[in-house]
């Protein structure tokens, strides 16, 4: 059989982030073993548009088209699903990513696809695929994560997290290569191009009520060995020119042994290499030692998850994070090295009121970051503060391409959303408009590409502010 891995969203919706797709990667690496031909069209990719995917699959013939869904691109999902029906009725068209896996009870009545994966689909696709083949014999509910339809129900396989996350492989980088992605990563800035991105463990043991990591990725950590993640950067260093890694887990920092291994390897192996965060790390989990380490193997970017300046509000988020220590902690990485630091922010979570966000902004002034995120509350489907909503009536989402970054979907009950956007605007004025920060931004600018990105970002930001 033959499958087609799709993104279909494509750059043509101006997104902020363009980087290498590792879900679409390892799923690539597993449907490889088990026998089968993959290819990836990947919409973030260079130069990617509707109508070359539209070309693409008029112009080879695939049995199976595989979706990754995210939210905001659900409409694109649909078009590219009847796309492939209307192309011809016989391919086998499946769904997955975060949006599937936030609202696993009704993403095949939301779109028009034969079958669905929540969570990890590594082990359950080929699974899946073997039994429509006729070469393994199973029945639905044994494969793993499948949602199907059964005699007009839609059923769904517990979730179950793979737990030996080093046995999948590397993704299939020849697939989704560095060298044909934008210059647009995660959180704008970086020193060099090509990047990649790499995950060095999967799950989070934490429960913020925003976030609903734990349906598609699960509770508990899962890392991947020290030699594992080594083999996977020697492979980018040396066959795709990669100088610039992002190390998107929530939680790298929060497995020592993990985070020292891979750094002594590094500087053991005297690479010279670029590491961020960009996706952020527990600030209690750095101490002066493991900063030095860091650093030492290349860190010069972390992403502190701060995400609000009200204790109040941070506890109602279930962070288990004191804002004192916080304080601490990103003064500690300030005076200890010269990592720069981005705050992460959140802006109308549904508990807070206008002190609560004066406070946010108070204190992203006074913390010595050298950049800072605020972002409007999104309704994840799946977190609990959005199902929270959902069962007391006080959150309707009608347009599901909106459920993006700095758009308002939900307006705290003690504001108005004039009264939340003055606010966001406020919040990046008072933080940016100081020449510290503009000149140090300044000077990480790339290339021409890099800074025209950049600046869509800031007008579109604008634009919802």
């Amino acid at each position: 059989m033959k499958v087609l891995l799709t993104n279909p969203i494509t750059s043509e919706r101006g997104m902020f982030a363009a980087t290498p797709n590792l879900g679409l990667g390892y799923l690539a690496t597993s449907l490889r073993r088990n026998g089968f031909e993959v290819d990836i069209w990947d919409g973030m990719k260079k130069d990617m548009t509707g109508k070359k995917l539209e070309e693409r699959l008029k112009r080879l013939d695939y049995d199976v088209v595989g979706l990754q869904v995210y939210t905001c691109s659900v409409e694109e999902a649909q078009e590219a699903l009847k796309l492939v029906k209307s192309l011809n009725p016989e391919v086998i068209r499946i769904i997955g990513g975060a949006h599937v896996s936030g609202d696993s009870e009704n993403a095949l009545n939301q779109l028009d696809a034969d079958f669905a994966f929540r969570g990890e689909a590594e082990l359950g696709l080929p699974k899946l695929l073997k039994k429509i083949n006729g070469s393994e014999e199973c029945d639905y509910k044994d494969i793993h994560h499948l949602i199907w339809r059964e005699n007009g129900e839609i059923m769904r396989n517990e979730l179950s997290p793979i737990k030996d996350v080093t046995a999948l492989g590397l993704p299939g980088w020849d697939l989704i290569d560095p060298n044909e992605y934008p210059n647009a990563p995660i959180g704008a800035f970086v020193k060099s191009f090509p990047l990649a991105t790499i995950s060095c463990s999967r799950g989070c043991p934490h429960q913020c009520t925003y976030c609903a990591n734990k349906l598609i990725m699960g509770r508990g950590m899962r890392a991947r060995s020290k030699e594992s993640i080594i083999e996977e950067i020697d492979l980018l260093y040396n066959k795709y020119g990669v100088r610039e890694y992002q190390i998107i887990d929530d939680c790298f920092t929060s497995k020592r042994s993990l985070a020292e291994g891979v750094c002594n390897e590094i500087i053991n192996r005297g690479w010279k290499l670029n590491i961020t965060f960009p996706n952020g790390v527990r600030v209690d989990s750095l101490d002066e030692e493991l900063l030095k380490l860091l650093e030492r193997a290349g860190c010069y970017s972390i992403g502190m998850a701060i995400e609000s300046g009200s204790q109040r509000i941070v506890d109602h988020m279930k962070r288990r994070q004191d804002l004192e220590k916080v304080r601490e902690k990103v003064e500690l990485v300030a005076r200890v090295t010269r990592i720069r630091m981005t705050g992460f922010f959140i802006m109308g979570y549904p508990a807070e009121e206008r002190e609560d966000i004066l406070k946010t902004i108070k204190l992203a002034k006074e913390l010595p970051l050298k950049r800072a995120q605020f972002t409007i509350w999104i309704p994840v489907p799946g977190s609990e503060m959005t199902e929270t909503l959902k069962r007391e009536g006080k959150l309707n989402i009608r347009n599901l391409s909106g459920v993006v970054l700095n758009q308002i979907n939900y307006v705290p009950e003690k504001l108005t959303e004039d009264e939340l956007q003055k606010l966001l605007r406020r919040a990046y004025l008072e933080f940016y408009l100081r020449p510290k920060i503009i000149f140090g931004l300044l000077a990480e600018i790339q290339s021409l590409e890099h800074l025209k990105n950049i600046l869509r970002r800031v007008k579109r930001m604008w634009k919802a502010a």
